[in-house]
């Protein structure tokens, strides 16, 4: 039998509350789209989708996140959510709650085929720190996520690549820049793992120096790639990076 609109609601609601992605792979369509229209963001399939909330967990726990009160309306084909989250900040200790996002959901027979999620990212990324800033550029880049990787950078961020090989600039200006340039280096590799990690702050809060390698598939062949990063944020995203990089490490 096929689930009423309210049904979905509620388990979405719960899901939400409870910070846990996997209840909605019951309810999501196969080709469900999420999209945030305030940074472009767009994940299409109910895996990618899945994935997509599933690291907005990560960063709810990161910023101290307690509980989200969910209040949901029905609309005309769909329903709207309104989330109101509510925590403590781990970097001041202050206490927080405050509107956190709202959304539109289309439902189809039984099943949500687009969320439309539009965040309080100002609100939200004040609450972040350089490490989590990092970590979350990390996660996105070892899951591939080339979307949710752009966006961990200011839509006028500054990237400078010391060691730049010929072809690739030296220094690049501005978010969408930086989306292209993932994508297009998405449809050569794929990014496995990444180990040897390790994260040390400055006497500026807002720099931190990381140091990691990747490891991947480049055009069919396994390689390792060694990384240092010398990363300021500022309101929770990157506003500026020097990235030091050895060329591909490859097996055999």
């Amino acid at each position: 039998m096929t689930r009423t609109v309210s049904e979905v609601a509620k388990i979405v609601a719960d899901a939400l509350s409870a910070f846990d992605a996997a209840p909605l792979a019951g309810v999501l369509a196969e080709d469900a789209v999420y999209s945030i229209p305030f940074t472009g963001h767009r994940s299409e399939g109910r895996e990618a989708v899945l994935a997509t909330l599933g690291a907005g967990r990560e960063t709810a726990l990161a910023i101290g996140l307690a509980k989200v009160d969910v209040t949901t309306t029905e609309t005309a084909g769909g329903f709207a959510v309104e989330l109101v989250a509510e925590g403590r900040n781990p970097h001041t200790g202050q206490h927080y709650r405050l509107p956190s996002s709202a959304g539109l959901l289309t439902v189809r027979d039984g099943e949500v085929t687009e969320y439309r999620d539009y965040p309080n990212t100002g609100a939200a990324s004040t609450l972040m720190g350089t490490a989590e800033v990092f970590q979350r550029f990390l996660d996105a880049s070892v899951g591939n996520r080339w979307d949710d990787l752009a966006d961990c950078y200011a839509e006028d961020v500054v990237i400078e690549i010391p060691f730049a090989p010929a072809g690739v600039p030296k220094t690049s200006e501005g978010r969408e820049i930086l989306r292209k340039r993932f994508h297009q280096a998405g449809d050569r590799r794929t990014i496995t793992k990444a180990d040897r990690v390790s994260v040390r702050q400055t006497s500026d809060p807002e720099v931190l120096v990381a140091e990691f390698d990747l490891h991947g598939v480049l055009d069919g062949k396994p390689y390792v790639a060694s990384y240092c990063l010398v990363m300021t944020v500022r309101n929770g995203e990157i506003v500026r990076s020097r990235d030091y990089s050895g060329s591909p490490v490859f097996a055999g």
